[in-house]
């Protein structure tokens, strides 16, 4: 099919570029006319030059450090073609340096501390593990020393008389005095009868309120003995695991000396080895500094005699 010859001199884009580009122009024209105009009537404090203000045009960049000012004019239609243009005001106020951004911070907790192997299994650094917010909470008192109820810890003549008795000996014969004192010292009771819920981490002070746990009270009560005898936290783990032998859950306290994790369990008078303790799986351990998640055995058999060498108090 044929087109006609006939062409526009100059094409259709440009046509309508032309009067676009004047538009810009003169709306530029227009304010740099208006802000002069503006600053004559009434010069704005601080200003000392015109030039200044005339920075604020559609063809720079406004220098506004320390100008404030607020500008009000409109345009009059430019084409017949173009809608009105009304600018009501211009706002310009010095430049505020962008917020700091600050780092969230963990509170209290790493999650970059080292393997922890307990029971054969390799426990990984976590920042969270099902017992962290009652650990927390048993923690809190612990840390502080008191409890807003119920006073310090070592307000209790029981928790003092262990201190006294057992302060001047060596390291060797703390733990297993301590693991036989509280173990003397306390009744186990459940946490559904003891604090009418499934499942409930005590601290010091609320233990030794009742004088009477479950293992986990035992174990943080152990900690808190030997923590105020200068145990250092690294060489402490509360564990609770699994006794596949019982097929109950169970919580221990695990201290390190001279190298071996000695085990005080409120089921035995006498502290034991972890080769004692065959049938325990840890499932979680957790002090001052940190948590682990430990990951399970392979199904290690129980050996008979194992089992009613740990039996034996």
């Amino acid at each position: 099919m044929e087109q006609s010859a006939t062409a526009p001199v100059t094409p259709a884009a440009n046509g309508k570029g032309v009067p676009a580009t004047w538009q810009a122009f003169l709306c530029a024209f227009a304010m740099q006319a208006a802000i002069s105009t503006a600053y004559a009537e009434d010069p704005l404090p601080g200003v000392d030059d015109v030039q200044e203000l005339v920075q604020a045009s559609l063809l720079a960049t406004a220098r506004t450090e320390n100008l404030a000012a607020e500008l009000h004019f409109a345009l009059d239609t430019i084409s017949p073609v173009a809608k009105p243009v009304t600018l009501s005001a211009i706002r310009m106020t010095p430049l505020t340096k962008p917020a700091k951004v600050v780092e969230p911070q963990t509170q209290g907790k790493r999650t970059d501390l080292k393997p922890t192997f307990l029971f054969g299994s390799r426990g990984k650094s976590v920042s969270l593990t099902p017992v962290t917010k009652r650990w927390q909470r048993a923690l809190g008192e612990l840390q502080s020393g008191s409890l807003d109820a119920g006073g310090s810890r070592h307000d209790f003549r029981a928790y003092s008389a262990i201190l006294d008795q057992v302060g001047s000996k060596r390291r060797g014969l703390q733990i297993p005095k301590v693991n036989y004192m509280v173990n003397r010292l306390l009744a186990y009771r459940e946490d559904i009868r003891l604090w009418k819920t499934g499942e409930y981490w005590a601290s010091p002070v609320e233990t030794l309120q009742r004088r009477a746990g479950d293992c986990e009270d035992y174990a943080i009560l152990k900690y808190a003995l030997l923590r105020d005898l200068g145990v250092e936290d690294e060489d402490m783990r509360i564990v609770v695991l699994r006794d596949t032998a019982a097929r109950q859950y169970h919580a221990v306290l695990s201290v390190r000396h001279n190298g071996k994790w000695l085990i005080l369990d409120n089921r035995f008078s006498r502290i034991r080895f972890e080769r004692d303790l065959p049938h325990y799986q840890a499932l979680y351990s957790v002090n001052a500094a940190g948590e682990w998640s430990h990951n399970p055995k392979a199904g290690t058999p129980v050996r008979l005699a194992a089992r009613l060498k740990s039996a034996t108090r």
